[in-house]
């Protein structure tokens, strides 16, 4: 997960976060990853022949579709959360807010 450390990114990357955008941005970041991670993975699922590792990498597929699940609903939590804080408080879903 290390980034290369470019001038403009010192002193960014062990910043904590607690802001819904930055949180929401950060969390962006991780589902690309893992989507990427999941890309190679499935490639090489594709690529193996043998059986026992194919089943292997079934199961670290699976294992990754349910952590990028989780991750996309914490995502859309925060962003229903931040559209309806920034809109006025105008959600379209919910008249009324969930603050938790």
């Amino acid at each position: 997960m290390c980034r290369v450390i470019t001038p403009d990114s010192v002193g960014h990357v062990h910043e904590h976060v607690d802001d819904p955008l930055s949180v929401a941005e950060l969390l962006r970041e991780t589902l690309a990853e893992e989507l990427n991670l999941m890309n190679d993975v499935v490639a090489r699922w594709h690529m193996i022949d043998d059986h026992e590792v194919k089943h292997a990498l079934s199961h670290v597929i699976e294992q990754k579709q349910k952590s990028m699940k989780l991750l996309w609903n914490s995502l859309e939590k925060l962003e229903e959360k931040i559209l309806s804080t920034e809109g006025d408080g105008h959600s379209h879903e919910h008249p009324h807010h969930h603050h938790h």
